[in-house]
Parts: structure tokens; sequence; C-alpha cells
């Protein structure tokens, strides 16, 4: 909401200290609940069960040591990912569980991933903006690709 509210007011759309509009938050909702629904599912079994074990107990004391974490760096001023700190967290509990095993070959494929999401999401978005600053016509065409490529993703 927050990105396209910015954008919004950057582009005079809206006034400047202006909240979200209603259809910025709902359309920001169904892109969240929608993604959750379509492969959300596959991130929280991936964290709960391809990373480590973890039942009720240390669901919780991940969950809160993740969310001191989150609070008090919003709080100091410092940006972070969630992810990565939720990940964190989880190995955490499951290293402070006895007998447990977490998988580092999962850990090692989720760092890989990180390390590789910057460049490649600046890559992309300097092709997007290149491509939109031509006008109407460069913003329908990377809306058409995006849609296909996340049918594609969807699809694989």
């Amino acid at each position: 909401m927050g990105v396209i509210t910015l954008t919004l007011i950057s582009s005079g759309a809206l006034a400047s200290g202006s909240n979200p509009p209603l259809w910025v938050i709902a359309t920001a909702g169904l892109a969240i609940g929608l993604g959750t629904y379509l492969g959300g599912w596959r991130i929280i079994r991936t964290m709960g069960k391809g990373l480590t074990e973890i039942e009720s107990p240390q669901g919780f004391a991940a969950e809160a040591s993740a969310t001191t974490v989150i609070l008090a760096s919003s709080h100091l001023g410092f940006a972070l990912s969630t992810t990565q700190v939720v990940s964190g967290a989880i190995l955490g509990t499951g290293l402070g569980r006895r007998l447990a095993k977490v998988r580092w070959s999962v850990a090692g494929r989720m760092a890989l991933a990180w390390l590789l999401t910057l460049p490649s999401a600046a890559a992309v978005g300097a092709v997007v903006a290149a491509v939109a600053t031509t006008g109407t016509l460069g913003v329908a065409v990377t809306a058409l690709v995006a849609i296909a490529a996340a049918g594609g993703l969807y699809a694989a």
C-alpha cells in the first residue's frame, strides 16, 4: 500500500500526506490474500517442516522472538527482511530443541536465494522501468509480461 500510495502522491494523483485510498487498501489486501492462498502454504510448510521440525511451543518462541526483533528494529529505524528474521528465529528454536535436526541444505538454498534476489530484482526493475517509461504501451506490455511470468511460475 505504501509504494502504491507514494507513487500516486509522486505523480500528483493524491495530495501530499494523503492516506491510501480504499481501492489501494482493498487491492493490496486481495493481492496478499491471493498470494498466501496460491503459494504461501509452501513457504509455511518449508519453514515449519522443511527447515526443522517445530511444534507449538517452538512456533510460539519463534514468533515471539521474531516480533521482538522486528519491532525493536522498526523503532530504531533499521530496515530488515521479516522473512529472514522469522527464518533465523525458526532455526534458533530448532537448534534449541533437544534431538532436533536442522536441515542445513534447505537453509543454504534459502540463503542463496536471498543473495540472488537483490541483483535480480535490480536488473528486472531496470528493464521494466526502461520499457514502462516509453508510454502507455510500455506499461501495458510490462503488465502483460508480469501476468504471464506469474502464471508461468505458478504452473511450474
